[in-house]
């Protein structure tokens, strides 16, 4: 999987180049509204995309891989950052602009590589928004995609201001649950 995220960033480079670049002040009004969408079967399936802020501008695109074994790559993009997701044996492995973040769990935890939770994100699949904490603080929410009613609803509900090591976590639990949720 690890080979093929060149591809996987060759794939999406197209929708990159339509990206504005990623702040704060964007990060709070990207949408749940979607673009570029595109899908590819076969023995390896490949959904590819955008999601646009409230005004309709580029501003985060994704790539997925799902292999037959079930095994995912996921390469999220803002205008200067990349999020890397390798899926296997039940759990995912978080990268952030080629570091190691730690190991997201099904339950929504991400833990460090010394096995101390730094963040989570609650809730399943079948809730209206997910309550994101980082160090045992909550910070916002994330709207799930399937509950959506408002024409282009905001992703997130931010509470409080961030650090960019809070706000680099808050985007490693939320954008992957994000990309996700929007497949089903």
């Amino acid at each position: 999987m690890v080979r093929d995220i060149p591809a996987l960033s060759d794939a999406i480079s197209g929708h990159k180049s339509l990206l504005i670049p990623f702040s704060n002040e964007e990060m709070e009004l990207l949408s749940l509204k979607q673009s570029r969408m595109s899908k590819k079967k076969g023995f390896v399936k490949m959904n590819t995309g955008i999601f646009e802020t409230i005004y309709f501008e580029s501003l985060i695109a994704y790539g997925i891989k799902t292999y037959a074994s079930n095994q995912k790559l996921i390469l999220i993009s803002t205008s200067d950052e990349e999020f890397i997701y390798l899926t296997k044996d039940g759990k995912t492995y978080v990268y952030f602009d080629n570091q190691e973040v730690g190991i997201l769990t099904s339950d929504g935890k991400l833990i460090n590589p010394k096995n101390q939770v730094m963040a989570s994100v609650a809730g399943n699949d079948d809730l209206p928004n997910h309550a994101v904490t980082i160090n045992g603080n909550a910070f916002g929410y994330i709207i799930n995609p399937k509950f959506s009613s408002v024409s282009t609803p905001r992703a997130f509900s931010l509470l409080r201001p961030m650090k960019n090591d809070e706000r680099t976590l808050f985007l490693c639990l939320t954008l992957i649950n994000l990309v996700e949720e929007s497949q089903q």
